[in-house]
């Protein structure tokens, strides 16, 4: 019982100590203009080996949980973190911007992960964990260097009043395709990294089983949905809220995934998208008050804690890093420019876009975690894509700012 009671009393130290930490340090970033996320991936990395555990590393070991005490609550608090990014898509919007929307979404993932491929492709074979697993590692590096983070974009835009102008719905109806596509290219990439190979049929099976899902859901989703939330009206019971059916539906989305041999991220991502027409602003404040205030800082301090930077202070690997980030930006800059040629863009909207659509935030994460869970990234790959999700988090804000500066006061939402 002793030995129990010692367990517990470490788990909840340490987690007590994540929790402070990633709210005070987020609390300092969004204060300083920048995304909170910032600050709650810079918990890991001031908890982890990377500063505390080089300065007094037993404390590291004591008081801080290691990763795998976290890793349910980090979970959870991913696919919350899904089912919230699936929230902020509105299928109308989408559809008024369908054209500019896919030519820059697709230009802004495929010119950035083809870069990412070569790039994967092309590094020493020490950055593999092994040398037969070139192709899924050059696959996981595209698909993290192709994606956006909607959270970061839209933080801002809300905060200078520029969702209605055409740049702010483009912004995120395009971030939330290109993310609906990287969750599809993540299903994908896995099963090819737990193969050990391509297989063509094998491929074909998961995309069948992807498009037969995603049907499913989509026609028979929004009746169950609709029918939870009619029942949760007429019962008007605290057991049985819109919070219970958000968390109910997400949970059992992305389990549903998982049975089918796909990513859960996708299935959250999904039942976002579902629960987004009934859910009211008090269920909506309520959910993202719970995964914004517990689960997420778990996830984002989780992935901070696998970060060991002491693997990045040589030579090479900082080259490594500057060539990653540098992929990883100008990737981004020039898919949304050559999309941009299909549209009827300004130079000043694209080059708004252009910085609105580089930070990689969470979305980032999801992958280098999955890749590293799976053992097809290093440690020392893995510190490098966290580093550019920081990064990317950190000048985006900044710069989209003074970018959407540039835009006349007149410029409102109209047809691109």
């Amino acid at each position: 019982m002793a030995v129990e009671s010692g367990g517990l009393l470490t788990f909840l130290a340490g987690l007590t100590l994540v929790l402070a930490a990633a709210h005070t340090l987020g609390t300092v970033a969004d204060r300083l203009g920048f995304a909170p996320v910032v600050g709650e991936l810079l918990t890991g990395l001031v908890l982890g080996p990377s500063v505390l555990g080089f300065v007094a590393p037993n404390v590291t070991a004591i008081v801080v949980p290691v990763p795998d005490q976290l890793a349910a609550l980090a979970s959870l608090g991913l696919i919350l973190l899904l089912v919230m990014a699936g929230t902020e898509v509105d299928v109308q919007t989408v559809r008024r911007y369908i054209q500019p929307t896919i030519a820059l979404a697709t230009g802004a993932s495929v010119v950035p992960f083809l870069l990412g491929f070569v790039l994967g492709w092309s590094l020493p074979g020490r950055y593999l964990v092994t040398p037969e697993q070139r192709l899924p590692f050059a696959l996981f590096l595209a698909t993290a260097l192709s994606i956006s983070a909607v959270p970061v974009a839209v933080r801002v835009l809300v905060d200078l009043d520029a969702m209605d102008r055409t740049v702010g719905q483009l912004t995120l109806t395009v971030a939330v395709v290109i993310d609906a596509a990287g969750w599809v290219a993540l299903t994908v990439v896995s099963d090819i990294a737990r193969a050990g190979q391509t297989n063509p049929l094998a491929v074909g099976r998961t995309l069948g089983v992807l498009a037969v899902f995603v049907i499913v859901v989509a026609v028979l989703g929004p009746r169950i949905v609709e029918t939870l939330f009619g029942i949760t009206s007429y019962v008007r019971s605290p057991a049985l809220t819109g919070f219970s059916i958000v968390v109910v539906v997400g949970l059992g989305t992305a389990a549903a995934s998982l049975a089918l041999g796909l990513e859960a991220v996708l299935g959250a991502f999904l039942a976002g998208v579902l629960v987004k027409n009934p859910l009211d602003n008090e269920t909506e404040r309520v959910f993202q008050m719970v995964t914004l205030g517990l689960f997420a800082p778990i996830f984002f301090a989780t992935a901070g804690l696998r970060v060991d930077l002491s693997g990045l202070f040589t030579l090479d690997t900082l080259l490594v890093f500057g060539i990653t980030l540098a992929v990883a930006v100008l990737g981004k800059a020039l898919g949304v420019v050559l999309g941009a040629t299909l549209t009827d863009l300004t130079r000043e909207e694209t080059i708004c876009l252009a910085i609105g659509l580089n930070a990689r935030g969470a979305m980032e994460l999801v992958v280098a975690a999955l890749g590293l869970s799976i053992g097809v990234l290093t440690p020392t790959v893995y510190a490098v894509i966290v580093l550019v999700a920081i990064v990317t988090s950190v000048i985006t804000p900044p710069l989209l700012r003074r970018a959407l500066s540039h835009l006349p006061d007149d410029e409102v939402s109209g047809t691109a």
